[in-house]
Order: C-alpha cells, then sequence, then structure tokens
C-alpha cells in the first residue's frame, strides 16, 4: 500500500484519537482500545515506511496515549465513584442469596428473642444482663427511658461505638471462615439480643404505657441503618464460608479467594454506613423531645436508603446490561509464581499478593521470630520486672478478646522502663527492615539487577529511616488522642516513604517529595485500602492472644505446674510477654509486604516503566507485522 493511500485511510481515525486525548475526561477503556490499533498501524508504518514523517508522528501519538492509559484508569475521584456505582452493586447483587439467607437467621432469631421472653421472664436478664436491665427500669422509672444515650460525652460515644459496631460487623464477616456456621451463630446471637430488646419494652409497658413507642422510635433512628449493616455483613460472611464449601469449577483456594475479595468489597461499603450509624445514635439519639413525625420521617427515611441502595439499585444495575463489567478478580495460578513487579494492580490483587510473599517471608523468618521474641522476653524480665508485675488484661468471653490488643500497645508505654521500651522499638523496627530488605531483594533478583547487602550503606541508610520514623510513631503513640490515631493513620505512608527511599536510591527529602507525587491520582485511596485489608488480618491474628481458649490452656498449666503460684504466674506471663513479641516480629510484616506491593503498583502508575519499555520495543520492530 502506497503511503498516501495508508494515511488516507487512517487520517480519520487518527483524528478522533487525537481529539480523544484533549479531552479532560478520558474513557480508560477506549484509551486501551487506541493504545492497540495506534501500535498497529506504528508498526506497518515501520515495516513499510521506516523513513518516512508518518511513522514520526504515529511514534508521537502512541507515547501520548501510552502515559494516559493507567493514569486514567479507575484513578482518584473517578475510582472513588466507580466503586460506589459500578462494583459494589453488582458485587452485592450476586451475593443476594446470601443476603437471603442473613437476612431470614436474623429474623428467626428476633422470634426465637420474642418467644423466650415470653415464656421466660428471666430470659432478658439473661441475654442483656442484670446490669442493663435493672439500670434501664430505673431510667423507666424516673421518666426518661432512652436516658443511656444521654449518659456520656457525644465524641467520646461516637468514637467507642463506632469501634464497637464495626468490630461486631467484621466479626460476624470473619466467621464465616468456620465454613459459614459462626457467621450464622453470631447472627442468631445478635438477633435473639435484638429481639430480647424490644420485648423487654413491650412488658414495661403494660405498667408504663408509651415506653414501647418510645423504644421504637428512639433505638430505631440509628438501628435503621446499624442493623442492616450487620445483616449484610452476615451475607458477607455467608459468601465467604460458601467459597470453601462449595468452590464449584475453581479450586478451594481460588473460591475462597474470590468470595473473600468480593466480601471484603462488601465490608468497605457497609463501613461507612456503620459510622453513620454511630454519629446518628451519638449525636442526635439522644434528642427524644423531637417531634414524632419528625423521627418516623428519619427512620422512614433511612430505611428507604438502605433498601434502595442495597436492594434495588444491585437489582436496576443487573438488568441494565452492567452485570457482564462486573470486573472478575485475577486469580492466581495455584502453583508457584512469579510477582510482577511491573504491573499496574488492583487492592484486591496487592492483598492477595501480599499473602504469596508473607508465606515465603514465614518459611525463611520464622526461626529469627523464636530467637529475637526469646531474647527480648529474657532482657525485659531482668532490666524491667515492673513491666510484668503490671500484668497483662485477661480475656474471658470472646468480645474481651478485642480488649487484649491494649497488651500490644501497652509495650509503647513510656512508664515500662527504658528496656522494654527499647526492645519492643528493636522488635518492631527489625521487623518492618526483614520485611522491606526481603521484598526488595526479590525485586533486584527479578530484574537481574545487583542484590543488595544487610551489612551495606544502602541498609544502614533504610535501618536508620526506620528507626526514625519508629520513635516518631513512639513520641505520638505516648502522646495520647489524638496524636495516637494519627500515628496509625500515617503508618502507610511512612512504609510507602521508606520503599521510596531504598528503591529508588534517593536520600529522605527527596523521598518525600517523590512520595507526594505518588499520592496524586488515587495513591492515597490504594494506600489506605491495602492497609485497612492487611490491617484487619494482622490485628485479627493479634486477637489469638486474648483468645478465652489461650486463657483457658494457660489455666490448665497453671493447674499441673509443680511450682509455688508466683512462680507459675510468672511463667505464664513470660509465655504471654514472648507471644507478643513474636506476634510482633511476625505480623508486621504482612503490612509490610502489602505497603511494599502497593509501592510498586503506584511506581508503574507514576513512571510507566512497563509501558515505556513496550514503546522501545515497538520502535526498534519487534512488534511489526
Amino acid at each position: 500500500m502506497r503511503e498516501t493511500s495508508f494515511i488516507e485511510q487512517n487520517k480519520k481515525k487518527w483524528d478522533e484519537f487525537e481529539t480523544i486525548l484533549k479531552q479532560e475526561r478520558r474513557d480508560p477503556d477506549k484509551l486501551s482500545e487506541l493504545f492497540i490499533q495506534v501500535t498497529d498501524d506504528l508498526s506497518y508504518a515501520r515495516t513499510f515506511y521506516p523513513n518516512r514523517s508518518v511513522k514520526v508522528y504515529l511514534n508521537n501519538l502512541a507515547q501520548k496515549i501510552f502515559r494516559n492509559i493507567y493514569r486514567n484508569r479507575f484513578s482518584g475521584w473517578k475510582a472513588f465513584f466507580n466503586f460506589w456505582l459500578e462494583e459494589l452493586p453488582l458485587v452485592i447483587y450476586e451475593a443476594r442469596k446470601e443476603f437471603y439467607v442473613s437476612l431470614i437467621v436474623f429474623f428467626l432469631a428476633m422470634g426465637i428473642g420474642v418467644l423466650s421472653s415470653g415464656y421466660d421472664l428471666q430470659f432478658p436478664k439473661f441475654i442483656l444482663g442484670d446490669g442493663y436491665v435493672e439500670m434501664t427500669k430505673t431510667n423507666i422509672d424516673n421518666g426518661d427511658p432512652m436516658a443511656v444515650y444521654k449518659s456520656s460525652q457525644q465524641m467520646d460515644m461516637f468514637l467507642g461505638i463506632t469501634l464497637n459496631n464495626l468490630r461486631v460487623a467484621f466479626f460476624t464477616f470473619l466467621l464465616g471462615l468456620f465454613a459459614s456456621i459462626g457467621t450464622v451463630g453470631f447472627l442468631l446471637y445478635n438477633g435473639i439480643m435484638v429481639g430480647t430488646f424490644q420485648y423487654f419494652f413491650l412488658q414495661m409497658n403494660d405498667d408504663h404505657p408509651g415506653v414501647l413507642r418510645e423504644s421504637l422510635l428512639t433505638i430505631w433512628m440509628h438501628g435503621s441503618l446499624e442493623i442492616p449493616a450487620i445483616i449484610i455483613a452476615g451475607a458477607a460472611g455467608v459468601s465467604l464460608g460458601k467459597g470453601l464449601l462449595f468452590p464449584g469449577t475453581f479450586t478451594r483456594f481460588q473460591a475462597f479467594q474470590l468470595s473473600a475479595r468480593r466480601g471484603l468489597n462488601v465490608m468497605l461499603g457497609i463501613t461507612p454506613v456503620i459510622i453513620l450509624a454511630a454519629f446518628i445514635e451519638s449525636f442526635l439519639t439522644r434528642y427524644t423531645d423531637l417531634p414524632d413525625a419528625v423521627r418516623i420521617f428519619f427512620i422512614l427515611f433511612c430505611f428507604a436508603f438502605i433498601i434502595g441502595y442495597f436492594i434495588v439499585f444491585p437489582f436496576v444495575k443487573s438488568r441494565s446490561g452492567r452485570s457482564a463489567k462486573l470486573i472478575e478478580f485475577r486469580l492466581p495460578a495455584t502453583e508457584k509464581r512469579i510477582i510482577d513487579f511491573h504491573r499496574i494492580k488492583k487492592s484486591s490483587e496487592v492483598f492477595a499478593e501480599s499473602f504469596t510473599m508473607y508465606n515465603t517471608f514465614l518459611k525463611k523468618h520464622w526461626k529469627y521470630g523464636l530467637i529475637f521474641s526469646a531474647s527480648v522476653t529474657t532482657i525485659i524480665f531482668y532490666f524491667s520486672k515492673n513491666y510484668y508485675e503490671k500484668g497483662f488484661y485477661y480475656a474471658q468471653s470472646i468480645f474481651d478478646s478485642f480488649r487484649v490488643i491494649q497488651n500490644v500497645f501497652g509495650l509503647f508505654r513510656s512508664d515500662n522502663g527504658s528496656a522494654s521500651i527499647f526492645c519492643t522499638t528493636s522488635v518492631a523496627a527489625l521487623s518492618v527492615f526483614s520485611a522491606q530488605f526481603f521484598l526488595i531483594r526479590i525485586f533486584l533478583k527479578n530484574e537481574n539487577r545487583k542484590p543488595i547487602h544487610f551489612f551495606s550503606i544502602r541498609s544502614l541508610n533504610s535501618g536508620v529511616l526506620i528507626f526514625l520514623l519508629f520513635s516518631l510513631f513512639f513520641i505520638m503513640q505516648v502522646s495520647g488522642f489524638p496524636f495516637s490515631y494519627l500515628a496509625m493513620f500515617l503508618i502507610p505512608f511512612a512504609l510507602n516513604l521508606i520503599f521510596i527511599v531504598n528503591v529508588n536510591s534517593v536520600n529522605w527529602m527527596d523521598g518525600i517529595i517523590l512520595s507526594f507525587q505518588y499520592l496524586r491520582s488515587g495513591g492515597w485511596v490504594r494506600m489506605i485500602e491495602t492497609y485497612l485489608m492487611t490491617g484487619l488480618i494482622t490485628f485479627l491474628f493479634f486477637l489469638i492472644t486474648g483468645s478465652p481458649l489461650l486463657w483457658l490452656y494457660f489455666e490448665v498449666m497453671s493447674w499441673n505446674l509443680p511450682f509455688e503460684p508466683e512462680t507459675v504466674a510468672t511463667i505464664l506471663t513470660l509465655s504471654m510477654v514472648f507471644l507478643i513479641y513474636l506476634g510482633l516480629y511476625l505480623l508486621i510484616p504482612l503490612l509490610v509486604l502489602g505497603a511494599g506491593l502497593q509501592y510498586f503498583s503506584l511506581r508503574e502508575v507514576n513512571e510507566g516503566s512497563q509501558l515505556l519499555s513496550q514503546v522501545k520495543q515497538f520502535e526498534e520492530g519487534k512488534y511489526a507485522r
């Protein structure tokens, strides 16, 4: 084909490409299509018109497309709206059967609570507790049955309720790991509690008319969001267990990965609902003197939102031909595979690959964890005995397990003694250093580059940076609210900075500047997503140290140890400290590896090294027709 004919044949298409590239809002799928077509034309021009201007023109056009493909693919606000308007509704629609199961179980449980309370007048005390029942009766006698919602300062109440409700929701979801039975059991417990609670006010209504109406109008102001959120969390948990029980055409591990990622998407979706419910309960529910019409309207509005967004909207999406666009998660092969450090990945993919890397890390580092944990436990015992004398929080119920996380943060208390503080900071910093050193070595090996050595200037620079960041974390942690919460929020950005400095071989100041560049185009959202997902798993593993079963095991041990009670208490405390430090060293790397893999994905978004490499290959004619 003559050059003029080739230009005439494709000129209209190229003009359309340039017009699209000039638009502020570009369709990423359209850009991907342009990428294929332009590179085909460029290859053809390289073959038949190697010294003509059309080749130069197409090369410039291709480079423009390369730079825009991934910078505009679901990033920033576009990624945010895509999740809420496209991905989440379709994922919820896919889990509609599990939602029906969760809904039926919850309402059956409410019925059980109502019937049990009707047959046994002492049943509410058994479920709700004697203290709560007597307090509520006192409030009713005083003419303010909902006084419990006015007893705390609003902000303290909001933080406490938010953490508690998030805990319950995620616990409901994660119990699905036990073949969905755990989730169903927890839904039964919560449903019975709600049914018992409402029937209790029905009983009190006989002697105090209007109490039932007041309880319904007050409690369901926030319950209209909170209860549906728990039911949806139950659906996510049932879906999680379904992936284990019924893998279908997938392997059991692959089916579990799919159900886990979908479940995490659902949990991320209901998190704002749970927070909003806590806000209403803390700041609005206490105003029991509001007109009934206002409260009824508010309750109906909240129910309408839940039904509209979580039931009707997913149904409409599925019927509008959009169900085919539900992005199926990319499954890793069941056999060993090499991590691609030059591909832009979703947070769910980063989450899955974090476990792949973490599994390899554990195989090599578990023995180091045993050595370091035993060493620091011994050091603290001899140099900071006051830390042992303070003891630990003991769990006596499944809910108390969540409070045992205080044992971990207690390690950073400034009054534990210098030895305890030094050992804690050293173990945590060494854990971060080991994980980032491990991941960077794998990256350099895949790149066929010179590996980094443990004893080198580069490693020393990394160690100093980690130590400084941990020192800052420690200072913020002991400073109390709000700095302790801010410290937790800054962790993913600090981990990202560590990888920027080490992989790019830049100084700290340049690393901070580069870090801010990575935050653009939705980078901060990706980092927070990965941090929340890996942080949740890390948090749950830490709860093993607070499991009532673990403390029961310790109790049985104490019965059989032939020592004095003081000696037995010391041995059990030593075991507890050892487990905490072992968990600290072996679980922090999951956060670090997740942050590192997300860094490499963000690095590709900002630098496009793989795309530029493809451009070079096209220019060299390697993909000629």
